[in-house]
């Protein structure tokens, strides 16, 4: 079987070599083709994402070369794949709801419905919990202590990854990976999207303010608050 989207030449050449891998492991009742490459938007460092029903009760994960190509595949059994749902894991609703079925089985279509429906209903508005938000802050006071030396990009990237976070989340929408985050925002939020890329096009001299401008923005103070966590059996 041929894919039916035009593809890199790296991974027209291995998709089908792929699929046969893929479908090959033990147990394997239903697959969907997945990611960027399944919705014809592959571009050379794309790789080939298959996310696999199986029987039994393994998850796991394989990565490997199908020639030039990259592939990962994801094996769940369909008691996991719900759980995934019900926590709101968006990646792999959206290789669910998204991707291509490339191996039919009932209980696969059945997932799927849940999964368009879950996402078709969105994910509720949820404020931060006191101890989100000291990390979030903490994170932010970390990225002042190194300004001028050059780990402070690094700092500063990770604390914008948790400021993304709690934007998400407070707004209820669907998390997307970090390379969509400006498309994304640009529909949804024009100032939240100036501000993340006055941060990712900022210099050395600049990039702590822009920083803290998106995280006012998004955690309303960066002032040191108390909070704490839920207390657990250990």
């Amino acid at each position: 079987m041929s894919p039916e989207v035009v593809l890199p030449l790296h991974l027209a050449t291995g998709y089908i070599s792929a699929l046969e891998r893929v479908k090959s492991a033990d147990g394997v009742l239903g697959i969907v083709w997945a990611g960027s490459a399944a919705r014809g938007q592959a571009d050379l460092y794309s790789d080939l994402d298959f996310f696999v029903l199986v029987s039994g009760d393994r998850r796991y994960r394989i990565s490997f070369m199908a020639g030039a190509a990259p592939v990962e595949a994801f094996y769940n059994p369909a008691r996991q794949i719900r759980r995934y749902i019900a926590q709101g894991d968006a990646s792999s609703m959206f290789m669910l709801a998204e991707g291509r079925v490339v191996l039919e089985h009932p209980e696969l279509e059945a997932l799927i419905v849940e999964a368009r429906q879950t996402l078709a209903a969105g994910r509720t508005a949820k404020p931060l919990a006191s101890d989100q938000c000291h990390t979030a802050i903490d994170e932010v006071w970390e990225a002042r202590s190194v300004v001028g030396q050059p780990i402070h990009v690094q700092v500063a990237m990770q604390a914008v990854r948790r400021i993304m976070g709690a934007l998400y989340q407070q707004r209820g929408w669907w998390d997307t990976k970090p390379k969509h985050w400006l498309s994304d925002l640009a529909l949804r939020d024009e100032q939240a999207a100036g501000l993340l890329q006055a941060v990712l096009e900022a210099g050395t001299d600049t990039r702590q303010a822009a920083l803290e401008a998106l995280a006012l923005y998004v955690l309303g103070s960066l002032d040191w608050t108390e909070g704490s966590t839920v207390p657990e059996d250990v």
